[in-house]
């Protein structure tokens, strides 16, 4: 947090750059900061309070002061970093096209690993349908796919889908396993 006692640390001749979020600096104390330090200046492409609509009547101390440069949102918009961005998200669509995989390491937002979630591995043959039986199944037990992953194998005969799926407290997993294997003859095996 950028306050008081923060500003204090700093040189009075010094250059404060935000780039992270407008409501790290405690705007009260900047300003007063940036009163008492005729040397002191302060850039920034965030401000506290910001629209979040493309149009909107808004006003902030902080970017009104003399000593203050702000930009709207353009810090990353060099040459160099517009070149950097285009090329890693050329990287990201090539993998995806070449090997059908998400890039999880560009994923913004993605959940986080749940402990209470559970595994199953279930082989079937690549035949239209199979897995709309076996989701029939997890949805007639409440079970919630949250993630699935579904490897065709060589020849396209044979799949492992792999599911991580929520399901309620005391769900006798190996009960349903034995319903999905038993929900169509193209189910091979699953495991849990």
């Amino acid at each position: 947090m950028v306050n008081k006692s923060f500003l204090s640390k700093m040189k009075p001749d010094g250059v404060l750059l935000n780039t992270a979020r407008g409501n790290v600096i405690v705007d009260d104390d900047l300003i007063a900061h940036l009163d008492a330090s005729p040397a002191f200046w302060y850039g920034t492409d965030v401000f506290n309070g910001e629209p979040t609509t493309a149009t909107a009547d808004w006003s902030s101390a902080v970017s009104k002061h003399p000593r203050c440069y702000g930009t709207h949102h353009c810090g990353a918009s060099t040459a160099q970093a517009e070149n950097a961005i285009g090329a890693e998200a050329l990287r990201v669509i090539m993998k995806f096209v070449k090997t059908g995989e998400i890039d999880l390491a560009n994923t913004v937002n993605r959940a986080k690993q749940d402990s209470s979630l559970k595994k199953m591995c279930i082989r079937h043959k690549d035949k239209v349908g199979v897995l709309a039986k076996v989701f029939e199944v997890l949805a007639s037990h409440e079970i919630n796919i949250q993630e699935l992953q579904n490897i065709v194998f060589a020849e396209r005969e044979a799949c492992v889908a792999n599911l991580m799926v929520s399901c309620k407290e005391g769900t006798n997993i190996a009960e349903i396993a034995v319903q999905v294997k038993a929900s169509c003859a193209d189910v091979l095996d699953v495991a849990y």
